[in-house]
C-alpha cells in the first residue's frame, strides 16, 4: 500500500538515506524544507516538497494536509531541550488537525525517562499515547554514518580506525537508510504503539570495525580509541558546543566505566527483522556501498 508521507528531518544524516528509501519504495514522500535550495534538490530525487518551519505550527497544517502518515525526526542539532519540544509538539498538533494518525518516529536517542518534563523525547512519547496516534518509535543505537565523521575518516589512510570507544565495546551500528527501509514495512500494517531499538545486525568491537572496514578498503586498519575531548572537539566544529558536551561527556563516561553502558549498545536484532519482515544491513554490506567516501 503506497502512502503520501511527510518527513521531517530529511535533510539531515539521521533521516537523509531513510527519506530516498521511501521514495525507492514507491510512496508519495512530502518534504519538509527550510530553504528553496534544499526544496529543488529533493523535487530533483522525485519528492514533492512544502517550504516550512518546525517553530511555526501553521506552516506545520499546510504541509501535513493530504498526507497518510508522518515521518518524524526532531533535530539533535538544536540550541535548547525546549525548541525540540516546541517542535515536535508542533508537528503532532500539526497531523492531529490535519487528520493524520499515524506516526513512525526516530527518536534520535534514548528515552532515559518517560515521566521527564524536559526531555524532548519523553513529552512527544507522552503527546503520542495522550492523542492516541498509532506510531512507532525507533530509537538508534549508534549510526555506521558516524564513521563519515572527520574523526574516523581522518585516520584511514594511516591505517588507522578511531573511535571513541574502548575496543572491547561491542556496538550494534545501524545504517541510517534501514530507518527507512522499516518505516516503509510498518505503515503496511498495524503500528505497535511502542519504541523499540534499532541497531544492526551484530554486535561489533573496535576490531571488528577495523576488520570489516579494512576489508572493504583493502587494507589493514587498527582500532584507536579516541580521547573523549578530541572527540568532542571535532563534533562542536559542527553539533556545536552543546550537543558536543553531552556526545562527548556520554563517550567519556563509556572510556572511564563501560560495563553500565554496554546493554544499552546491543539488542536483539531478530525482534525487529521478525515483525517487519526484512534483514537489516550489514556492516560489511554498507562498507562495500560507501568505499568511495571511506577511501577519500
Amino acid at each position: 500500500m503506497k502512502q503520501t508521507i511527510l518527513v521531517y528531518g530529511a535533510n539531515g544524516a539521521q533521516m537523509n538515506a531513510g527519506t530516498k528509501e521511501l521514495i525507492n519504495a514507491g510512496h508519495t514522500v512530502r518534504v519538509l524544507c527550510r530553504t528553496e535550495e534544499n526544496a529543488a534538490d529533493w523535487a530533483a530525487q522525485g519528492a514533492e516538497t512544502v517550504i516550512g518551519e518546525m517553530s511555526n505550527q501553521d506552516s506545520l497544517v499546510k504541509a501535513s494536509q493530504g498526507c497518510d502518515a508522518i515521518f518524524l525526526l526532531v533535530p539533535l542539532f538544536r540550541d535548547s531541550e525546549e525548541l525540540g519540544i516546541t517542535y515536535g509538539l508542533n508537528s503532532l498538533n500539526a497531523a492531529k488537525e490535519a487528520g493524520i494518525t499515524r506516526v513512525v518516529w526516530n527518536t534520535g536517542g534514548p528515552i532515559m525517562d518517560e515521566t521527564s518534563e524536559t526531555d524532548a523525547g519523553a513529552v512527544i512519547l507522552r503527546q503520542l499515547r495522550a492523542n492516541e496516534f498509532s506510531f512507532l518509535g525507533l530509537t538508534p543505537i549508534t549510526y555506521m554514518e558516524n564513521l563519515f565523521g572527520p574523526w574516523t575518516l581522518a585516520g584511514l589512510n594511516d591505517g588507522k580506525l578511531a573511535y571513541p570507544t574502548p575496543v572491547d565495546f561491542k556496538m550494534q551500528w545501524v545504517a541510517a537508510k534501514d530507518f527507512g527501509r522499516v518505516a516503509d514495512k510498518a505503515l503496511q500494517g498495524e503500528l505497535p504503539n511502542a519504541v523499540l531499538p534499532l541497531g544492526g545486525p551484530a554486535g561489533l568491537d573496535g576490531n571488528d570495525l577495523a576488520r570489516i572496514l579494512g576489508e572493504a578498503l583493502g587494507k589493514s586498519l587498527t582500532f584507536e580509541t579516541m580521547p573523549a575531548p578530541e572527540f568532542q572537539a571535532y563534533l562542536a566544529k559542527g553539533a556545536g558546543e552543546r550537543v558536543a558536551g553531552i556526545v562527548g561527556g556520554m563517550y567519556g563516561a563509556i572510556q572511564a566505566d563501560a560495563a553500565p553502558f554496554q546493554p544499552g549498545f546491543v539488542t536483539d536484532a531478530s525482534d525487529i527483522e521478525q515483525r517487519f519482515g526484512l534483514t537489516q544491513t550489514s556492516l560489511e554490506d554498507w562498507s562495500a556501498e560507501h568505499k568511495a567516501i571511506l577511501s577519500a
